[in-house]
């Protein structure tokens, strides 16, 4: 027999937990359900004594991401600035180049390709709407060329196209030629551009949590008592007509109004409906694949790269890494680099042994630290997203050709007693923690609006708009890589004519 209940909340990551939350901040009777031993999602924090405390998932938070910000602090957890001090590494053409600017070129042709390409992105991101991208101008042709078609057409240089990669490697964990144009667009413009991640002092990775990141999943879970049960995988979605049941696989059923489900779109192919979901969003789950990732962590006995000068960030595009940063806690014994191997990359290394991955790693840290010292950690932990079963990937879900303007419309809207959160279904953040609450927070008014405790207009948070960008005259006024070759070869011709009438 069904318990009796009010709202059942699926997946007891930061999403669901965040729309629990303020459900229950209503007065209304919440239970969540997790298919894991633990809460937090795609956040996941190990501790020891050795190295405190690592977090195997997300992790990082920008001065932008407001929401996640203000559930941290009013959960007691604070952060701290992660330190890059020191040179970065960028590691292109499979050889290291150190800089300690934006750019590791010397190549003018090359800067300005690269920030002309990000300008032109942002201008591209300023015509699609968020909440409805596929009423784009344009949606329809971005949406029939993927990433890597694109930046084919107006890269220049090589330096550039490369560039492109890594950034996309770093923010989405996939190759260029998986993701339609749009929904890249469409993702970079909700995390607020791309020029404003070209510079190291306004990146996504300014901030951690001190403790980690799972620490908001814990405190909510507690805060919120044993309205939260785990090990309760949901294997079946059943609305009548006053009333859902949700069904476990333990056998317990429960009986609410409404569900909200906080899980990869993905894995709701895990799920029986019945009814079945509607058509397009049937057809939507079924093309919205996980981003491929495996976090590497390797700890040594000394911060050898800091005697080198280096900050431990290094950006490449030959593998098995593709990021990596110092990730060494305040007080820790041991320094440690942290590094994600992304997309093709991590689809190689997921069917290795920790072993060979950790020898990979440590390879790759050598050579690119130019230091034999990286070959020999004294702990190594990795964590690969892609194999697990609740996860089914990181850091969140891309949309390939076609999927954005076709089945787009289908991915937050409500299906009768069924709404949806999860990082994915944000307009702002996607994808990141902050995303995540977002997202249920608005499922979460979809309910109580449904319940008149407020109005329809309420649903849509007035806070949930984007900072405004800063862009300088010199972006605006930047030349294409033809334009100022055309134009030097014109003042050189210029040039030349001129001394030559004047002799």
């Amino acid at each position: 027999m069904a318990k009796l209940i009010v709202d059942v909340v699926v997946g007891g990551g930061i999403s669901g937990l965040c729309s629990a939350k303020l459900l229950t901040e209503y007065g209304l009777d919440v239970l969540v359900l997790e298919a894991r031993d633990r809460v937090g999602g795609r956040t996941q924090t190990i501790e020891d004594p050795a190295f405190k405390y690592i977090d195997l998932g997300g992790s990082y938070v920008g001065p932008d991401q407001h929401r996640i910000l203000h559930v941290a602090e009013e959960l007691g957890v604070e952060t701290y600035p992660v330190q890059c001090k020191g040179k970065t590494i960028d590691h292109l053409y499979a050889k290291a180049h150190e800089h300690d600017g934006s750019f590791s070129t010397w190549n003018p042709l090359a800067i300005i390709d690269y920030l002309n390409v990000a300008y032109t992105l942002d201008k591209m991101c300023d015509t699609i709407p968020l909440e409805q991208p596929w009423e784009a101008p344009q949606a329809i042709e971005w949406d029939h060329m993927t990433a890597e078609e694109f930046f084919n057409k107006v890269c220049w240089t090589s330096y550039c196209k490369k560039r492109m990669v890594q950034n996309t490697h770093h923010a989405m964990a996939v190759e260029l030629w998986e993701i339609s144009l749009l929904h890249y667009l469409w993702y970079r413009k909700s995390g607020n551009g791309v020029l404003k991640h070209s510079s190291a002092d306004d990146a996504e990775e300014e901030k951690q949590f001190v403790g980690g990141a799972q620490q908001i999943s814990n405190k909510l879970k507690k805060r919120l008592g044993d309205k939260v049960i785990v090990n309760s995988p949901v294997l079946q979605v059943n609305q009548e007509k006053d009333h859902v049941i949700v069904t476990c696989k333990n056998r317990n059923s429960y009986q609410s109004k409404y569900v909200i489900s906080a899980i990869p779109q993905a894995l709701l192919n895990k799920v029986s409906f019945v009814p079945p979901l509607s058509p397009l969003k049937n057809q939507l789950i079924q093309r919205f694949p996980m981003g491929s990732s495996i976090k590497t962590f390797a700890f040594y006995e000394t911060a050898f790269w800091k005697s080198k000068g280096l900050n431990g960030v290094i950006l490449s595009d030959f593998g098995p890494i593709h990021t990596s940063m110092d990730d060494t806690k305040p007080g820790a014994n041991l320094p440690v680099i942290m590094g994600i191997i992304t997309g093709d990359q991590a689809r190689y290394f997921c069917n290795k042994t920790q072993k060979e991955r950790k020898q990979a790693v440590c390879e790759q840290h050598a050579k690119v630290f130019g230091c034999k010292e990286a070959l020999n950690p004294v702990h190594y932990v990795d964590k690969d997203w892609l194999g697990d079963e609740y996860s089914g990937g990181c850091y969140v879900g891309i949309m390939p050709c076609g999927v954005m303007t076709k089945y787009g419309k289908a991915l937050r809207c409500p299906i009768g007693r069924l709404h949806f959160a999860g990082t994915e279904t944000a307009t702002i953040s996607a994808g990141y923690m902050d995303g995540a609450v977002r997202a249920g927070e608005r499922a979460a008014r979809e309910i109580l609006s449904k319940l008149r405790k407020i109005a329809e207009e309420d649903v849509r948070d007035v806070k949930d708009v984007l900072t405004p960008r800063h862009v300088t005259m010199a972006q605006r006024c930047l030349p294409t890589v033809p334009a100022f070759l055309v134009g030097s070869a014109a003042v050189f011709v210029l040039g030349g004519y001129l001394s030559f009438s004047e002799s």
